[in-house]
Order: C-alpha cells, then sequence, then structure tokens
C-alpha cells in the first residue's frame, strides 16, 4: 500500500477521495432505468493492468475507496485479478451487482479484498421484477442466494439497491424492508434520476418518485440519523416489526446538496474518466498514457467536476 497525499480539491472547494471504477458495460440484465454510467454497451474494456495503474495514480492523490460497477461486474472472467490488483493501492473496494453471479463468488471476491457489496433487487414480486430487469428467466432466487452468501463470506455491510419507481414498485417500501430486516440488509432507496433534457420525456414522467415525501416519513419513524459523507445521503434506523431496519435515501434529482458533498470520480470500462453521470462531452482518455500524463489528466478531470445541480 503506497502512501497517500493531500486530497485533490476541485474549483468548488470538494474533495475527492473515491473513484467509481466500470470495468464492463455488459450485464445479463436489461433494466428499464439503466444509466450505463453514463456510458454506451459498445465499449473495449481496459486490462487488469491498465485498471491497476489509474488506481495507483489516484491513490497517489489520496484516492482511498474503489466502488467496481459495470454493466455487471462479476461477467468478467478476470474480476478477482482485477480485485486483487486495486487491493495493492486501495483498502475499502465495494461493488454493486445484480447478484446473480453472486453465490458463486462471494467467497473468492471475499478473499481477494472485496470489503462490503450493494445488490440490485428492485423487486419482491416475480412480475415485477422480470419487468424491470427485461428478462424473461427470473433470477431473484439466484439474488437472494447471493445476499445470503454475501453475509457468509463477510461482505459487510450488504445493501439492497431499490431504485424507486412509480405505479410498479413504489408501494412495496414495506415489503422490501421487511425483506432487509429478515436479510440483515441496509436497504437503500434510489430516486430515478434523469439529465435535465430528459425530464419532460414519457418514461421519466411516467415511472419518477420523488423521495422527499418518503424522506421526511422516515425521518419521523427513525430512532437514529446519521449521514453517509458521499453526497450527504440520509441513513435512518428505523423501528420495524420486531427488529431495526437500517434505509440509505438516495436523492440525486434537484439536490444541491446532493452534488455538494459528491467526492467521486468516475472511470469508464474504456479508460476515460468522468466528471459527471450527468453530463455530456466530459471525457478525459487516459489509455496509453504513462503515469506522468496520467497525473496530469487526474488533476485536469478533477479540476473540470462541476455540480451538477448547483
Amino acid at each position: 500500500m503506497m502512501d497517500h497525499v493531500s486530497y485533490i480539491y476541485d474549483n468548488f472547494k470538494r474533495p475527492v477521495n473515491s473513484l467509481r471504477l466500470q470495468v464492463n458495460a455488459i450485464c445479463n440484465y436489461n433494466c428499464m432505468f439503466c444509466h450505463m454510467e453514463g456510458t454506451d454497451r459498445n465499449l473495449s474494456y481496459m486490462t487488469p493492468d491498465e485498471i491497476e495503474r489509474v488506481v495507483r495514480v489516484a491513490a497517489s492523490f489520496g484516492v482511498s475507496r474503489i466502488k467496481i460497477t459495470g454493466g455487471e461486474p462479476l461477467l468478467r472472467h478476470d474480476i478477482i485479478d482485477i480485485i486483487k490488483r486495486i487491493k495493492r493501492h486501495v483498502d475499502d473496494i465495494s461493488m454493486t451487482t445484480n447478484g446473480v453471479m453472486l453465490h458463486k463468488l462471494a467467497y473468492e471476491l471475499k478473499d481477494a479484498g472485496l470489503k462490503r457489496i450493494n445488490i440490485s433487487m428492485h423487486a419482491l414480486n416475480d412480475n415485477d421484477y422480470l419487468k424491470i430487469t427485461g428478462n424473461t428467466r427470473n433470477f431473484r432466487p439466484d439474488v437472494i442466494d447471493g445476499i445470503k452468501s454475501a453475509h457468509l463470506a463477510g461482505l459487510e455491510p450488504v445493501k439492497v439497491n431499490f431504485v424507486v419507481l412509480k405505479g410498479i414498485n413504489d408501494d412495496k417500501i414495506n415489503d422490501m424492508m421487511d425483506f432487509c430486516l429478515e436479510n440483515d440488509a441496509v436497504l437503500q432507496l434510489i430516486e430515478y434520476e434523469a439529465p435535465r433534457n430528459m425530464e419532460n420525456s414519457y418514461e421519466y414522467i411516467k415511472y419518477h418518485v420523488d423521495l422527499r415525501n418518503i424522506n421526511d416519513d422516515l425521518m419521523k419513524k427513525s430512532i437514529e440519523y446519521k449521514k453517509n459523507t458521499l453526497h450527504n445521503r440520509p441513513v435512518y434506523s428505523i423501528p420495524w416489526k420486531d427488529g431495526i431496519v437500517r434505509v440509505e435515501v438516495v436523492m440525486p434529482m434537484h439536490n444541491s446538496d446532493f452534488c455538494m458533498h459528491c467526492t467521486r470520480l468516475r472511470v469508464t470500462a474504456d479508460g476515460k474518466f468522468k466528471t459527471c453521470l450527468l453530463r455530456d462531452n466530459d471525457y478525459f482518455d487516459i489509455k496509453s498514457f504513462d503515469d506522468d500524463y496520467l497525473r496530469d489528466l487526474y488533476i485536469k478531470a478533477v479540476k473540470n467536476r462541476i455540480p451538477y445541480w448547483r
């Protein structure tokens, strides 16, 4: 593990201490709200060597957290090698996965250096699950096995990602709280998001749910309230049935507080720094450069970060 220097701050006094690292852009799901990390599916992918180099350079500027994403990252046959390489430079490694393959890989992921995991599961009802994921096969039992395997392997905390969709699952939040209580998971309620030019689209108007009222209700019920330093997200401890369930609320839309507490830089699967999910034309190509030039590009990308909602 290399010694860390001070964070680089952008021009809005926001430090960058984490990378959201997209390792591929393919998936065995076709979720109706998927933003593909601001990329498309026709990407070439960085090699493990290239990924390690990016992480090594970022770590030299104080980055201490890596979130691995896709597509579906577990579809990469070399994902264990990638995690082992990242672990040489950064201790706090997490992953977002749809969980379909997790029950087969949880222990290997933990042994390689993965610390914690987010598992996407947006419905408990089979019909809703198939509609949201765009599949003809119901993988939900595999995902539930993956959640159990993640606990057994020690990938803690386990978070269940739940994108709230009007008319599909917005009336199932209590059911998901039941599920997360039973499975010792944090429920992460996520607002369906879109850039400004998509807010009047048919899909957004049809499915978007403003989470502020839900958030206010959770606040009233909570016995403990904390903030996730990333995006200043509220995290509530809610008395529920015969226990306590933790609920984190992710509200990015028209939320200047969310943006002002963004401390991450994105890396696309094909090797580009991306400053913001919702921005266009904010890519910095980082492949095929030596470390010194990559450091210059890292600084340039950080300095080009602008809060989307201001």
